[in-house]
């Protein structure tokens, strides 16, 4: 026997496109989202763990920081996704596909089988006055706009005239990610060149 079937639309309000296609969220907007929910996250990463392994399971655990430097989220890699190649520390990475859950009462990533790890090398722009400085042996890290920067400490030291933090000055350059990639002081009396 030979049954007639009509043809039917699925109407799951987006379910399936969203899941196949995470929204990228900030590493805020990922703190406010509800468990459960499938998304990809943008973030500098500021700690990634070794490899934790037990007969059942295995994982890695990367901190992201918002782009801000304001919050903070731990991204867990579960089974294949452990063994991803995690770019440098402070880089700016995507992760898609990750599970938003909520472990001992805080929000935290889990990895999906869809999960992706990019590095992104968003080349940008910056302008502003420095509001503190990290001094380390090869590179070091300024704030300007509430955004943390990595740059050589040679550059540093030619800004600040030495090893330490003075008030009210104004730099402006291009990164790409996170590191200057090229920097300019600027005083109203004079523009200063620094590589």
């Amino acid at each position: 026997q030979v049954f007639q079937i009509a043809s039917f639309e699925l109407d799951d309000g987006g379910k399936v496109h969203n899941y196949l296609n995470p929204p990228e969220k900030t590493v805020e907007e990922t703190l406010q989202t509800p468990v459960k929910t499938h998304i990809s996250v943008k973030g500098i990463l500021r700690k990634s763990s070794d490899l934790i392994e037990s007969p059942n399971s295995r994982r890695k655990e990367l901190i992201l920081e918002s782009m801000e430097g304001t919050s903070k989220i731990v991204c867990k890699l579960w089974g294949n996704c452990a063994l991803f190649d995690v770019p440098p520390q402070d880089s700016i990475i995507t992760l898609t596909g990750m599970d938003v859950t909520s472990w001992r009462g805080e929000i935290s990533l889990n990895s999906s089988v869809l999960t992706e790890l990019k590095e992104t090398d968003e080349d940008g722009t910056f302008e502003g006055e420095i509001e503190a400085v990290n001094f380390s042996e090869n590179y070091s890290y300024v704030i300007v706009n509430s955004r943390t920067f990595k740059m050589p400490t040679k550059t540093a030291i030619q800004i600040f005239g030495g090893k330490k933090f003075k008030d009210s000055i104004t730099i402006k350059g291009m990164s790409k990610g996170t590191t200057i990639t090229h920097v300019e002081v600027c005083n109203p009396a004079k523009k200063q060149k620094k590589d």
